[in-house]
């Protein structure tokens, strides 16, 4: 759960939006973003999809044996481009 949070942490920080604005968005208050993102508490699971959605991700659920293609496909590898990106903008 933590890298899931921290990758959200990095699209928060992205976007451009401190913790009490996302708190706001999220109808939380700074201290608790700064707590999730600590690693001090643990958010529902509507919380971390609600958090997702706010910075334009989006959780999915993958059978676990492709989870390690999907993350090759995203991110890449050693030395290897993803072998997809979403289109900007």
């Amino acid at each position: 759960m933590n890298s899931i949070l921290n990758k959200l942490k990095i699209a928060r920080q992205e976007k451009g939006l401190n913790q009490t604005e996302f708190g706001n968005k999220l109808g939380l208050p700074q201290s608790h973003i700064s707590k999730i993102e600590r690693g001090e508490t643990d958010p529902r699971l509507s919380t971390v999809v609600d958090m997702a959605r706010i910075v334009d991700r989006e959780l999915l659920l993958v059978p676990r044996r492709l989870a390690p293609v999907i993350r090759s496909m995203m991110e890449g590898g050693q030395d290897q481009e993803p072998m997809w990106k979403p289109d900007e903008g």
